[in-house]
């Protein structure tokens, strides 16, 4: 029953569109047979239309870009879902889930300018009927209360407890929109990292239906919270599809680039590319970059003289104030917690120190290597009583690293 009832939905939106004959021979499965319906359509007036996504959205991401919607984009990519919209509801996605859940039906969201809409279905067969229902009323067939009247009994609230996880299409796209991976591109050009935590769950690895896109979901917000990718050892890249191995090698280009304080390939191939838009974005982003890592530390030529031999006064930079406001929070911690003796006199002089030692730093590994060591051998700390590693450790905890 099930099955004749999503094959008369789709005969019911054919006919309500004014096709001609039958509808032609679609895909096997109700997802692709789905889709292949909007496909087919597609030029039917009134019809519903698959939405026309980026083919790929990591530069206008990396770059900062907010004139196109890289970002939903993205999200919808990788949550693996199928977009499309009508004429007539502007601003409104419907968003098909690729995946079945446990009773074997595609579920249907809506997203409302970027936010959960109201409309939804629990299946493909619902959603036709709805469909179905708009075209007759677009064409004066049906008025506004037999409308809404299909629309209270083909929609549903989906909030069982499929939706309250990575198991939900919806909670994917939601999740990954939420995460501030735009947010991260802007703030290390300006020598900074969004806050965030890590949740502490495990990675997706058991090879059931929808595995990649659980799993490029926790990679995002695993690197966003460590700086570092790492694939569980089960997992190759080659195992996952096209659009996940993009989000890994995209990230993967990301890290290299933070622990080698070097521009990222991205961001220099969008420079040199054919947007001039992204081009321009693409060059704000080196100059904002190159700007706190070569900030001048020696004196224009007019100050050199009043210096002598003196070194020219620490000049800070956005990376190293919010260093030098994140170790002082950390030098206080381990003192409360009685790991090193440290009079308050001196705090200030001994943060210098332990700024200009990590400034300059190659990754955020040797950075720690060399603040440890700055610490350790400091004149202005008094005694310090865990191991080195010890230190490390706690500063790795205070700096995010």
């Amino acid at each position: 029953m099930p099955e004749q009832a999503f094959l008369k939905g789709i005969q019911a939106y054919w006919d309500a569109l004014g096709q001609p004959g039958q509808p032609p021979e679609l895909g096997d499965s109700r997802i692709d047979a789905f889709v292949d319906l909007l496909h087919v359509t597609s030029s039917a007036e009134h019809g519903f239309n698959l939405l026309d996504l980026i083919d790929s959205s990591y530069a206008g991401i990396a770059v900062g870009d907010d004139s196109r919607p890289w970002r939903l984009h993205w999200a919808i990519q990788v949550g693996e879902v199928e977009p499309f919209v009508a004429p007539g509801l502007e601003g409104l996605i419907f968003l098909s889930d690729t995946i079945a859940d446990p009773e074997g039906n595609h579920r249907v969201y809506t997203l409302q300018d970027g936010v959960r809409g109201d409309v939804e279905f629990a299946d493909l067969t619902g959603v036709l009927r709805w469909m179905t229902a708009q075209v007759r009323h677009a064409k004066g067939e049906h008025d506004e209360a037999e409308l809404q009247q299909i629309q209270s009994d083909a929609t549903t609230s989906l909030d069982d407890e499929w939706e309250k996880g990575p198991t939900s299409a919806l909670y994917i796209v939601e999740e990954l929109l939420d995460t501030p991976l735009f947010e991260a591109w802007d703030a290390i050009s300006r020598g900074q990292w969004p806050l965030v935590e890590s949740d502490g769950s495990s990675p997706a690895v058991e090879r059931e239906d929808g595995w990649q896109r659980r799993l490029s979901l926790w990679l995002t917000r695993r690197f966003l919270a460590t700086r570092t990718l790492e694939l569980p050892e089960e997992i190759g890249v080659s195992d996952m599809d096209a659009v996940h191995r993009s989000l890994v090698e995209h990230l993967i280009d990301f890290e290299q680039a933070i622990h080698a304080a070097d521009v990222p390939r991205i961001i220099e191939d969008t420079a040199a590319g054919e947007d001039p838009h992204l081009a321009a974005m693409a060059l704000a982003w080196v100059e904002r970059h190159d700007g706190w890592r070569t900030a001048a530390v020696v004196p224009s030529p007019d100050e050199e003289d009043a210096f002598d031999d003196e070194p020219p006064p620490f000049q800070h930079t956005p990376f190293t104030r919010k260093l030098l406001s994140a170790l002082s929070v950390s030098l206080d911690r381990m003192v409360e917690k009685g790991d090193l003796e440290l009079d308050p006199d001196r705090k200030e002089a001994l943060l210098m120190e332990l700024v200009t030692a990590g400034s300059d730093a190659r990754s955020v590994k040797h950075m720690l290597k060399k603040i440890t060591a700055t610490l350790v051998d400091s004149e202005h700390v008094e005694e310090i009583y865990p191991s080195d590693d010890k230190i490390k450790d706690r500063l790795r905890e205070d700096l995010g690293g």
